[in-house]
């Protein structure tokens, strides 16, 4: 630790934790730890490398940090592997270190912590997603199958994990949204705000073969003959029908032990994009997310090998294999 050159800020609650809060030195050189760690991914995850070394940060980088950060900083804390006991101590130097700044020097503007959930709460916060091979497990279980229901799941799971759809989205989506010579249609999402979603090569071909049967469907229910999604009881797909699809893929899949549901498919489809480098506002605009602040919850997915890549190398660019060729 000494031999890392700190910001001027860190000396002094240092100093003001040890003559006026009487604090151990070895809660200070632990507090310390954490603080560089801290500011080293913010350095690196918001400000892209803005800084050769973290002793040239000042307090107006710290004023303009907000619950997000800190909550990217503790998922990358757990997905690091750092034990739950471990986070909470790190958790608590950092809500010491903002306390400070908000109480004491009147430095900050806002406390992150004051609305922040506790540790467990903010884990359970946090989205679960699929790994790139366990989605195209997902994918490749209906693949080469000419039954029916398999082809119209096989449509179905390939437009949550390639477009992100909600729940909602999908079961209600009709025929006439789609247009396939454009490999595009139209979601109406939250509020009835209308996006655009795009369709890749694999999520195309999987809802044409899934149109060529659709048409072959006779004594659909009136109200839903322009339902894209029907049900064996030639009605519109319902959400429970839709859940359980998704469940009964997982367990094909060999991954339906995680507690993932549908909307995990979503997390996958933006974590992968966000991973792949695609930006932060493109993956709001596709998930149809009003606030950046909601998407930003993706940029707590960096695991340990994104990070250690981008420390090793700060001009290196992480590329997951095969990804683009996975999402949309």
């Amino acid at each position: 630790m000494s031999s890392i050159k700190l910001p001027a800020f860190i000396d002094d609650i240092s100093n003001y934790l040890s003559g006026i809060k009487n604090l151990s030195n070895i809660y200070i050189k632990n507090l310390k730890i954490t603080l560089v760690q801290f500011l080293d991914f913010i350095n690196i995850h918001k400000f892209k490398n803005k800084y050769d070394s973290i002793d040239l940060m000042t307090l107006n980088d710290i004023r303009v940090l907000s619950n997000s950060d800190i909550y990217s900083f503790i998922y990358y804390l757990a997905d690091s592997n750092y034990k739950v006991n471990s986070r909470v101590v790190k958790i608590e130097h950092l809500r010491t270190f903002f306390n400070y700044l908000y109480d004491i020097e009147h430095k900050v503007f806002r406390q992150p912590f004051k609305k922040l959930k506790t540790e467990r709460k903010i884990e359970e916060k946090l989205p679960k997603y699929l790994s790139l091979e366990e989605g195209k497990k997902m994918l490749d279980i209906y693949a080469n199958s000419d039954r029916p229901r398999d082809i119209r799941n096989n449509a179905i799971i390939h437009l949550f994990l390639n477009c992100g759809l909600r729940l909602s989205e999908l079961v209600n989506l009709d025929i006439d949204d789609l247009n396939l010579d454009e490999r595009k249609f139209l979601i109406f999402g939250k509020g009835s705000k209308e996006r655009t979603g795009y369709l890749n090569d694999i999520t195309l071909n999987a809802l044409k073969k899934y149109l060529d049967y659709r048409k072959t469907l006779t004594n659909i229910r009136k109200k839903d003959e322009n339902a894209l999604f029907i049900s064996e009881w030639n009605k519109r797909i319902g959400v429970s029908q839709v859940k359980n699809i998704v469940l009964k893929t997982l367990n094909l899949a060999g991954i339906g032990d995680k507690k993932y549901s549908t909307h995990t498919l979503r997390h996958t489809c933006a974590t992968l994009l966000y991973r792949n480098g695609t930006d932060i506002k493109v993956i709001q605009e596709l998930l149809g997310h009003v606030q950046i602040d909601t998407t930003e919850i993706y940029t707590h997915t960096h695991n340990k090998r994104v990070m250690d890549a981008m420390l090793g190398h700060p001009m290196a660019h992480f590329m997951m294999d095969d990804a683009l060729g996975y999402t949309a």
